[in-house]
């Protein structure tokens, strides 16, 4: 298991982020994981980002076609606790040639998003009103 830890700010005084990133080999090393979780932290907000990355190859005998990967979104916000959250998950599969031999790539990346505000007002005045 590789783990990596990444210490960066853009603005020295307001803004810092910290970053982590792990690859990992899945069961009888047929595929890996990828993952990365950033947190970062300034006056309006904490935002909390995890990216996954799944990946598992099988040998097949035959092309069985492709399909339309599988999308899936989710976004909510929770005015208590000023907390919004936004999920997002593809997956699908592709084939390859590998020392010709034909291999069926099972995919899956995740995307999750959470946004914790700090102050009481979590979006700016609308300026239009409805008539």
């Amino acid at each position: 298991m590789v783990s990596q830890y990444i210490s960066d700010s853009y603005e020295k005084e307001t803004t810092m982020r910290d970053v982590l990133h792990k690859i990992r080999e899945t069961t009888g090393g047929r595929g890996k994981i990828i993952l990365m979780a950033e947190h970062a932290e300034d006056k309006q907000c904490v935002t909390d980002v995890r990216k996954k990355f799944i990946y598992v190859a099988k040998e097949v005998d035959s092309d069985g076609g492709t399909a339309t990967p599988q999308v899936h979104i989710d976004k909510s916000f929770d005015s208590k606790t000023r907390d919004e959250y936004f999920s997002m998950r593809v997956r699908g599969f592709f084939h390859l040639y590998r020392n010709r031999r034909l291999v069926k790539v099972g995919y899956c990346h995740l995307l999750k998003i959470r946004l914790h505000w700090k102050s009481k007002k979590s979006s700016p005045k609308k300026s239009v009103t409805m008539a």
